[in-house]
């Protein structure tokens, strides 16, 4: 078991990394998880995550959002540092909530949303996150609403609760393999995590 660094935007994102690592039957593990506090702060701590991927594997997670692509956001990111092999430098597009959806059958299952008002291709949402809102605004049970949605009238936004609800849904009924058929970033994501695992395990059997 290889024990690596997390370093993520929110909590949401931290449940779906675990979730994520949880697919390498044990070869990587969570070592140390930087404590999530936005995109700016992972921004701020990206030279010293560099300096440390030589001698400890790092997975970085951020969101795309209004960015153009994610390598034009990893170069912004990176500036005249080189990206070490051990760092997993990795973009949600747009959101991380872009791979809840993609899941599509386990996503209404859990949410109680009819599957076809759900997209077939969540990448090219503009606001994924704040479709997911809206989805569970209109459709999802009231217990359910009330711990993800807030709303006073000016349109739903995130609850007190939202991130802790949607960690459950990622750790109980999020599928992966069939949340990456509809989301290209979560794809290349679980290959890059598998071949870090790969790599590992071989250096050192």
């Amino acid at each position: 078991m290889i024990p690596i660094y997390t370093a993520v935007e929110d909590r949401l994102s931290a449940a779906v990394v675990e979730r994520l690592l949880g697919e390498t039957d044990g070869k990587l593990s969570i070592g140390v998880a930087i404590p999530p506090r936005g995109a700016g702060d992972l921004k701020k701590k990206l030279p010293e995550l560099v300096r440390l991927a030589p001698n400890v594997p790092v997975i970085l997670l951020t969101d795309l959002d209004c960015k153009e692509c994610a390598p034009s956001l990893i170069g912004e990111w990176l500036g005249q540092q080189a990206k070490p092999d051990a760092l997993l430098f990795r973009v949600a597009v747009r959101e991380v909530e872009t791979w809840l959806l993609a899941d599509k059958q386990n996503f209404a299952s859990f949410a109680g949303i009819p599957p076809a008002k759900l997209p077939e291709s969540p990448e090219d949402l503009d606001d994924p996150k704040q479709m997911l809102l809206n989805l569970v605004a209109r459709h999802s049970p009231s217990s359910l609403r009330q711990d993800i949605v807030f709303d006073r009238g000016s349109g739903p936004r995130q609850g007190l609760v939202y991130n802790e609800r949607l960690g459950q849904f990622v750790h109980t009924c999020w599928d992966p393999a069939q949340a990456s058929m509809r989301a290209d970033s979560l794809a290349r994501t679980r290959r890059r995590i598998g071949e870090l695992a790969a790599h590992n395990g071989t250096r050192n059997a």
